[in-house]
């Protein structure tokens, strides 16, 4: 199974996104954040240059990706359609 713009790393899927400015980055987190607390599921994020952020999901109870994760990958691929990246 694949989702578009995730790239499989072990047992995770991995995505980058670069953002204009710091403000855009904590908006798109807080709507990623409010949604994985509504499946009570949640990516670990890592904020790097101050403006780019990579997000990795995995299901840490199975040890290996589900369908979950997938279904979370891609809804997060229909809100970075919401944000305007440049």
């Amino acid at each position: 199974m694949e989702v578009k713009n995730w790239e499989k790393v072990d047992n995770a899927l991995v995505r980058d996104l670069a953002f204009r400015d710091q403000t855009e980055l904590a908006e798109f987190v807080l709507r990623v954040a409010k949604y994985s607390d509504e499946v009570e599921h949640h990516a670990d994020m890592e904020i790097t240059e101050f403006r780019k952020l990579r997000m990795s999901i995995t299901s840490h109870d199975a040890g290996a990706l589900t369908e979950k994760d997938y279904t979370w990958a891609q809804e997060v691929n229909d809100i970075v359609q919401s944000f305007p990246f440049g």
